[in-house]
């Protein structure tokens, strides 16, 4: 989203820098400026008398996720328990698996973690993918 000032129709008035909640509007030569703290609020395009402030859409690039699958959770482990932020994270995570139709799956890295799996699956995961190597005990 872009606010822009159109210099035929600006005035230097200067109403807009008065309303500007976000103080991102100067005067420069008698023309208004949208500074870099404009957040798109609008209000300075609802308040120019003359019409010479526009908000416009920025076409956003659409792209294919086609190719991603599934919802991952890092499933972090410390001293080999299972963080209980990992619990909550599947628990949402599984939420927007159904929404979106796919797998849950956890990611679980350390070192003599492999049983730790079950309960990755007890807390929701479909899959878990399991990295266990003595070089990942920390």
């Amino acid at each position: 989203m872009a606010v822009n000032v159109i210099k035929e129709k600006c005035k230097g008035c200067s109403i807009c820098v008065k309303n500007c909640p976000f103080d991102a509007i100067t005067m420069e030569n008698k023309l208004a400026v949208i500074g870099t703290a404009c957040t798109g609020c609008g209000v300075c395009v609802e308040k120019c008398p003359f019409k010479a402030i526009e908000k416009t859409e920025e076409e956003k690039e659409v792209k294919d996720l086609s190719a991603y699958k599934g919802v991952w959770v890092f499933a972090e482990q410390r001293d080999g328990k299972i963080m209980p932020v990992v619990i909550e994270l599947l628990g949402e995570g599984k939420k927007l698996a159904a929404e979106v139709g796919c797998e849950l799956c956890a990611v679980l890295c350390g070192s003599g973690v492999e049983g730790l799996a079950d309960e990755l699956f007890a807390y929701g995961a479909d899959k878990v993918y399991v990295a266990d190597h003595e070089e990942l005990s920390t």
